[in-house]
């Protein structure tokens, strides 16, 4: 449960699409795991970057390819504002 003035980060996978995604795109980006257009879609393409990254990091709590809190944690540590 999120504490007082902290959102629940949401869970992106194939599929998902908007700003949340855009942002993904360009931390993805930041780390040279994703060299595809910044369009807001998760695709297939974001799915291998997710992969990618998550095999970088050792990631072994979120599925494979899915964006959720640990990979999104991780990323986020590691990539500026964007």
């Amino acid at each position: 449960m999120p504490g007082e003035g902290e959102e629940e980060a949401v869970t992106l996978s194939l599929g998902s699409s908007g700003p949340e995604v855009r942002e993904l795109q360009r931390r993805l980006e930041a780390v040279w795991a994703y060299h595809g257009r910044i369009n807001g879609r998760f695709d297939e393409e974001v799915q291998e970057a997710v992969a990618r990254y998550q095999s970088w990091r050792y990631v072994q709590d979120d599925p494979e390819g899915v964006y959720g809190p640990t990979t999104r944690r991780l990323l986020e540590e590691n990539t500026p504002e964007v």
